[in-house]
């Protein structure tokens, strides 16, 4: 791992951990940006407000297709919105996992799952370029607006494809370019956050 990458990763913690501390807010307001995405106010109106900090930038649940019994991992999860949303509208689905580096984001998705007493929920802690998943042990796989924070983009993505069983499934909503940034931007810890 670069030192670069390392000094990315840790900005980025820094910034999404001060979020979900109330330290600092994004600049949206969280549900306006929900029902913006299209998600079901009904169904996000169910979870308590710290779920939902604006940090969406898609909704991948609308075009998740996945069947009772199908196992699904969401890669940063944060607080568990998406992973509470999948679970409301298949209740009959396996094991979904949360996934994210952030102690203080998992702490809120653990606190939310208890309170909802929702079952086969688990949250991890771990690294998108390193899940901690055996082979080919996930039917679906989500990501809402995190990998374009990973520095080693590729990595990630072969790491999706390691977890994801056979015919498995990947619905990503991310910020994408159409041409190559500059280096200096590339590089640069704050445009990470940004």
């Amino acid at each position: 791992m670069s030192n670069n990458n390392l000094k990315i990763r840790l900005s980025v913690d820094s910034f999404y951990d001060s979020i979900s501390k109330k330290k600092q807010k994004t600049k949206i307001d969280p549900k306006k940006l929900s029902k913006s995405l299209g998600y079901d106010e009904k169904i996000i109106n169910e979870f308590p407000d710290e779920i939902n900090m604006g940090l969406s930038c898609g909704n991948p649940v609308n075009h998740l297709k996945i069947k009772e019994g199908q196992s699904l991992i969401d890669l940063g999860c944060g607080a568990g919105m998406d992973i509470f949303i999948t679970k409301m509208k298949n209740p009959k689905v396996g094991t979904l996992y949360g996934l994210d580096r952030l102690d203080s984001m998992l702490e809120k998705a653990k606190k939310v799952r208890d309170n909802k007493k929702f079952d086969n929920i688990e949250f991890i802690k771990g690294e998108l370029i390193d899940i901690p998943l055996e082979d080919k042990s996930v039917d679906r796989v989500i990501s809402n607006c995190v990998i374009n924070l990973e520095p080693d983009k590729q990595k990630v993505y072969d790491e999706i494809y390691r977890i994801l069983k056979d015919n498995g499934m990947f619905v990503i909503s991310d910020i994408l370019l159409k041409q190559e940034l500059p280096t200096e931007w590339k590089n640069s810890e704050k445009l990470y956050c940004t």
